[in-house]
């Protein structure tokens, strides 16, 4: 008797091969079904990281110019100067400048630096781009003739998002970001977030509004300021 019920126990105990199989199955279409979701929330997340981001270099940007009455860097001897590669490991890029203090030796000196009131930003590291792709630049470079096709990669914005022509007045200074490494993706993400509504398609999204995008390069271009 004692044997017939300790052998009873021990069957009832654990799981057989068909219910293992059929719990596996179970999980492994619960994790197939959420999967995706979780992907769409860190993309959801890293894009609106990079838009408040955005938000903060305006801020900055526009700062500085009420200061400097320009919106290029002020080169070694103080005077406003394109720069058009806006990596913060140069110092004369208009990125590397906002976040030094008024008092630093590199910002004082004649010319424009008198009027310098910085830091205009806390940080800018190029090499570590804030939420979505590898590396983000802070150009300044004239703007391309008024009207011309906007391309994912000329220094011109259909900031209206009516026409895919550029809507910045032939030479103006522009500020903007350059961010490498962006998937498709997560472009179409910022890009909703920072131009909602703009272009009925895909291609028109991509080249319309603050926000380009070059899908040979797989580059971010977002617009922060003109004069």
């Amino acid at each position: 008797m004692l044997q017939k019920f300790f052998r009873n126990a021990g069957e009832e105990q654990g799981f057989t091969l068909v219910e293992m199989i059929g719990v596996l199955a179970i999980i492994a279409i619960l994790i197939a079904l959420l999967l995706p979701k979780v992907f769409q929330l860190i993309a959801s997340s890293n894009a609106r990281s990079l838009a408040a981001a955005v938000r903060t270099y305006e801020t900055a940007v526009t700062r500085y110019f009420a200061d400097i009455g320009s919106l290029y860097p002020l080169d070694a001897t103080g005077i406003p100067t394109s720069e058009a590669v806006g990596n913060s490991a140069t110092v004369t890029s208009l990125g590397a400048r906002l976040t030094l203090d008024r008092s630093d030796p590199l910002n004082v000196g004649t010319n424009q630096f008198v009027r310098f009131r910085g830091p205009y930003l806390e940080k800018f590291n190029s090499a570590n781009a804030p939420g979505i792709g590898a590396t983000i630049l802070m150009p300044t470079a004239p703007a391309v003739a008024l009207a011309t096709a906007t391309t994912g990669t000329n220094i011109g914005w259909d900031l209206k998002g009516d026409d895919g022509n550029s809507d910045l007045a032939t030479g103006a200074q522009v500020a903007y970001l350059q961010i490498t490494g962006v998937a498709l993706g997560d472009a179409e993400e910022i890009d909703s977030i920072i131009d909602p509504g703009i272009g009925a398609t895909a291609a028109e999204r991509q080249l319309r509004g603050r926000v380009k995008y070059d899908t040979a390069t797989s580059q971010l271009f977002i617009y922060l300021a003109h004069r």
